[in-house]
């Protein structure tokens, strides 16, 4: 007998047993299932599966909860606000007697006109702005006490060794555009002044003013460098903050020395603010004026008109004193002139 022919017929016999034991399985695991239909069917839950799927019953897209819970969904359009729309001419930049200018709607963030917007240039005293919003941070006691500090720089309202509450120090800088209100301010509120500068150049990198360096609190140095378009960010932050906004709506300070026994004055240096200079503006929401040798005569400020339509401007490197005021109302007046806005009535505006 050849020796494949067994070992094929013991193959053959191990087959036909395995195929034995499949059967029985499958036999046993069928009974299984045809038993717990059984029971769901008379329990009710067969009926109640089948009445679920039937055509009556499936979702439509008048069922909102199903809808939402899946399948078609129904999206609300979102309305965008409407940009303002040029219908007259684009100015020349030698219009605007300044360095850098720029002027956006505050609705939308749409750009209005720009000359060098991107051009970093020396920005002085506005720096007090983002000094101000680092302060803010440490959340102030404003009714607590410090000495003025005796670093020697130029202010003709602070002397050192006199003594003011911070709330008075936060109102002269401010306002009055103190240096020693604001160098002493940063130094109070528990930082070293490395650290306050520092933290400085972090919270611009945290508004999106990649083009701004700091080295003060003060903004005498010339290092403080900045563009008109990173200052639009800037004023628009400093602006949502009620401490800063009000500050900047206050017209004078009155101080009173204890240590020498004298009073002083100080206005605010926002010459639109205090109707020193003539302006058809319906508002001045807050502005910041920036002065050293090397940056020209700086100011921004948030102008409005009389249906609400609101400006952000910034001025850089005007020739004069005078000039930085008149060139952001020029600008921004021509806006409202030479733009027109669609309103959330759907009325078409212009400004002023």
């Amino acid at each position: 007998m050849n020796f494949l022919d067994i070992q094929s017929g013991a193959q053959d016999r191990s087959n036909t047993w395995r195929n034995i034991i499949a059967i029985g399985i499958l036999v046993v695991t069928l009974g299984g299932i045809g038993w717990s239909f059984a029971s769901s069917f008379s329990s009710g839950k067969v009926s109640t599966f089948l009445a679920r799927v039937t055509p009556e019953v499936f979702p439509t897209a008048e069922d909102k909860d199903v809808v939402k819970a899946g399948g078609d969904i129904t999206v609300e359009p979102v309305n965008l606000p409407v940009p303002p729309k040029l219908i007259g001419e684009l100015v020349p930049a030698s219009t605007f007697a300044a360095e850098g200018l720029i002027v956006k709607d505050v609705k939308t963030g749409s750009l209005l006109y720009e000359k060098h917007a991107y051009d970093q240039r020396p920005i002085a005293s506005i720096t007090k702005l983002m000094s101000a919003l680092v302060i803010l941070e440490k959340s102030p006691d404003w009714a607590t006490s410090t000495v003025v500090i005796s670093d020697d720089v130029p202010d003709t309202h602070m002397y050192a060794g006199d003594t003011y509450t911070l709330g008075e120090l936060w109102r002269a800088a401010l306002v009055g555009s103190s240096n020693k209100a604001i160098l002493t301010l940063a130094d109070a509120v528990g930082w070293p002044r490395d650290a306050f500068i520092e933290r400085m150049n972090q919270k611009a990198r945290e508004l999106g003013m990649l083009d701004s360096v700091f080295t003060d609190p003060s903004g005498l140095d010339a290092g403080n460098i900045s563009t008109p378009s990173d200052l639009v960010l800037l004023l628009n932050e400093a602006l949502s903050h009620e401490e800063i906004h009000q500050a900047l709506l206050i017209t004078e300070v009155q101080l009173y020395s204890k240590e020498r026994n004298k009073q002083h004055h100080m206005w605010s240096t926002d010459w639109l603010l205090l109707g020193w200079i003539q302006h058809g503006f319906a508002n001045i929401i807050g502005g910041k004026t920036g002065y050293i040798p090397e940056s020209g005569y700086n100011f921004t400020a948030r102008v409005a008109d009389i249906r609400g339509h609101q400006l952000d401007i910034v001025v850089l490197g005007a020739p004069t004193h005078e000039e930085r005021f008149t060139v952001l109302r020029d600008a921004g007046e021509w806006a409202f002139q030479n733009y027109m806005w669609l309103d959330s009535s759907s009325t078409v505006s212009e400004g002023l």
